[in-house]
């Protein structure tokens, strides 16, 4: 939750008259709740609620051009929802290499219920990523617009939308470049790339997993 206010802040810094403080101290009181969070369904509840904010704020912070009121999927409703469901599923993916690289298995979820189906733990590594590495790239790509209404199709039904091939290539750059960019300071004593990032949290989740008493921190951001 802390990224998505880290994200919100960032990107309405640089938007004149968007009203991001409000949802910002939503999402604050929301995550200083799921500190006494009784279960896991009471937290992954007030998880849910902050993302409603997130997102509410961030389809005001994007041109007016694109389309884009909350999150949708399956089927994403707009651009802007088809760009994010499809760099999730990369990053998902990323999330399942970096585990099976530190000798964990993906299906076995701490917070997401474990499935056969989904692979549950990739999700609860992704979920911290998931503001910093693509929510702000498919923000910057929509505001600077490289990413624009013509890469995206709309299914036959008129259901849903999808990124035709530029878009997916467009997305796939930007995508890449973030997680080619240098961090230092976000993880304690670590620095390199974002992918290396990825990576290092797959080691620091599998030891908080395995190791009584280890606090696991995970990346931050400011």
């Amino acid at each position: 939750m802390r990224h998505q206010v880290s994200v919100l802040h960032r990107t309405g810094r640089r938007s004149q008259g968007s009203d991001v403080e409000t949802p910002c101290t939503t999402i604050r009181q929301l995550a200083d709740d799921a500190k006494q969070a009784a279960d896991v369904d009471e937290l992954m509840g007030l998880e849910g609620a902050a993302s409603t904010a997130y997102f509410s704020c961030l389809s005001g912070l994007v041109p007016p051009e694109v389309a884009f009121d909350g999150r949708s999927r399956r089927p994403p409703k707009d651009l802007a929802n088809a760009a994010l469901s499809y760099a999730y599923a990369i990053l998902l993916a990323e999330c399942t290499g970096a585990l099976l690289a530190a000798g964990l298995e993906p299906s076995l979820g701490v917070l997401h219920a474990s499935t056969d189906k989904r692979p549950s733990l990739s999700l609860d590594l992704m979920e911290e990523f998931r503001p910093l590495l693509v929510d702000r790239t498919v923000l910057s790509l929509l505001r600077s617009k490289r990413l624009r209404p013509e890469h995206a199709t709309t299914s036959p039904d008129g259901e849903g939308v999808w990124l035709n091939s530029k878009g997916k290539k467009t997305l796939v750059d930007g995508y890449e470049a973030t997680l080619q960019r240098q961090v230092k300071g976000a993880m304690p004593g670590f620095s390199g790339t974002w992918r290396r990032h990825i990576h290092h949290g797959a080691q620091l989740l599998g030891r908080a997993i395995t190791e009584p008493g280890y606090e696991w921190t995970g990346a931050s951001w400011r």
